[in-house]
């Protein structure tokens, strides 16, 4: 467009001159002289971008407001500021672009707009993109301003809520005798043992120490705590499906939950994840939280091994005699892995010592019915009825009123 008005004016100008027609030469220059000292403009230039946003990690179906804060120091003309929105994540509010004029004044302006996050997952809102133009738009400038924001994106915890009717009694326990590594200690003699660096001066047993030469200290059992071990299935069979609607997706959110329970009655909580071979020993408080949640997302969209589950209750057989936890073992059990879940399920019923059983928490996919009568379903439930005698036995099947069902999944433990 304005190479075809220079040259229907530069024609004008030469066929002026050429006939001689002041009129023509006339309409020919005011144009040009107009032309040609807007291209001596230059457009807006000392931009400066900076981007806040409120939080940077929030759970799925939450919001984020981004404030963006825009200051241009020198030039006249237009400023369009714009935000790329990665995949997946939607406008809620304002507005992600900005149009201003920039005057003779310095232009100092402060807009914001709100994203929701369509799924779990880490994201970036990359670099604002700020294209200037001087007011007749014969030169513009195009650039990257400010800096990569970084958001995490961590499963839903749901809310229990008070059922009508529910058990006043648990019927799966969490045994007492669940020693806690870094509980305080009490006043139950264990053993004396060898002196070992940070040891308190208190528990030196200096009788031991005179007859033996050796430094000794007395050991005393540390205060129980309950613990409760997840073992989530993470294997490549779990992560099929659509996106959202795998089984170990929804196992992200039920453990999440479940895991947020316990912590707030300060138990012990561990993770493993079966297939990655990872493992959080228990531990108490919020990061443990954090790092339950983390670990699961991590390895959300990473290639498992053919990890079986028998063989990593045998990895963890330490831990399990230790703590005497109660197992929670979260998978979507087919008749693949039916033998091998049993075999697991008997070995940590019988390091249990006859206190509790281990719970198997069945995660279905969500387009199956519980209440259907399909084949699918109908060796599902053939399925679980020959484990419930190694287990208690859960089937979670995600539905609208999720916030019940977990409130009698947890008021089945205690």
């Amino acid at each position: 467009m304005k190479k075809s008005l220079m040259g229907y004016l530069l024609w004008a100008l030469i066929l002026g001159t050429l006939f001689i027609s002041p009129g023509m030469i006339g309409l020919a220059i005011v144009p040009l002289s107009i032309l040609a000292v807007g291209t001596l403009v230059d457009p807006p230039k000392g931009v400066t971008v900076r981007r806040t946003i409120d939080r940077r990690e929030i759970r799925l179906g939450g919001e984020i407001e981004v404030r963006v804060s825009l200051r241009v120091e020198r030039g006249i003309g237009m400023v369009l500021v714009r935000d790329v929105l990665p995949k997946s994540v939607e406008l809620t509010g304002g507005s992600n672009v900005g149009v201003f004029f920039k005057g003779l004044k310095p232009l100092e302006v402060e807009y914001s707009y709100r994203i929701r996050p369509a799924l779990r997952g880490f994201y970036t809102l990359p670099r604002s993109e700020v294209t200037t133009r001087n007011p007749l738009g014969t030169r513009h400038h195009w650039g990257l301003y400010g800096e990569d924001l970084s958001i995490r994106v961590v499963p839903e915890v749901l809310k229990a809520v008070p059922v009508r009717g529910a058990r006043r009694k648990s019927r799966i326990s969490v045994p007492e005798t669940s020693y806690a590594v870094r509980g305080p200690l009490s006043t139950d003699f264990k053993e004396i043992r060898s002196y070992r660096t940070g040891d308190p001066m208190k528990l030196i047993n200096w009788k031991a120490t005179a007859r033996t030469g050796e430094v000794l200290v007395n050991e005393f059992e540390k205060e129980g705590k309950k613990t409760v071990v997840f073992i989530v299935d993470a294997r490549d069979e779990m992560k099929a499906g659509r996106a959202g609607e795998s089984p170990y997706e929804r196992a992200m959110m039920l453990v999440a939950s479940m895991a947020h329970s316990f912590l707030r009655k300060d138990y012990h909580v561990g993770l493993y994840l079966l297939g990655a071979g990872k493992f959080l020993p228990p531990a108490t408080g919020e990061r443990q939280l954090h790092k339950i949640v983390r670990t699961l997302m991590e390895f959300e969209r990473v290639h498992a091994g053919e990890e079986s589950f028998s063989d990593a209750v045998e990895r963890l057989k330490g831990v399990l005699i230790r703590y005497t936890p109660l197992v929670i073992y979260v998978s979507n059990v087919l008749e693949g892995t039916k033998e091998d879940t049993r075999r697991g399920l008997t070995v940590i019923r019988a390091m249990g010592r006859g206190l509790t059983r281990p719970v198997l928490v069945d995660v279905s996919y969500p387009a199956l019915d519980t209440k259907a009568g399909t084949l699918v379903e109908l060796e599902k439930r053939a399925i679980l009825r020959e484990l419930r005698g190694v287990a208690y036995i859960i089937r979670w099947v995600p539905e609208e009123e999720s916030g019940r069902i977990l409130s009698r999944l947890l008021g089945e433990i205690g």
